[in-house]
């Protein structure tokens, strides 16, 4: 999905889709609009772990839970997405700052 501005700024979740400033020896790093649903992917690019962490996270609730849009397909809510990356780059950000490590109590 590709969605144009009418300042020719190009925001995408495909990753081989940049812009055409771009150096063609860089890859566009990969947007999510806060609409609408992605695939697995379109959102592993942005996050810090495998398909198969993934689905398991999304099973036991530690990552949005997917939804079903076929027999073989499933997508997520880019919204929920976002938030999840949003308070998890901020948990991890806070944890660098603060010298605490997962294992570790506040």
């Amino acid at each position: 999905m590709t969605i144009h501005s009418n300042d020719n700024l190009v925001i995408t979740s495909d990753p081989t889709i940049s812009d055409a400033s771009t150096n063609h020896k860089n890859k566009a790093t990969p947007i999510l609009p806060p609409q609408g649903m992605s695939r697995a992917k379109d959102i592993l690019p942005l996050l810090p772990f495998s398909r198969t962490t993934l689905h398991e996270w999304s099973r036991d609730g530690r990552f949005p839970k997917s939804i079903r849009l076929s027999p073989t397909m499933i997508a997520w809510k880019n919204a929920e997405v976002l938030e999840w990356l949003n308070n998890h780059t901020n948990n991890a950000s806070t944890n660098l700052r603060t010298g605490r490590g997962r294992n570790e109590k506040s």
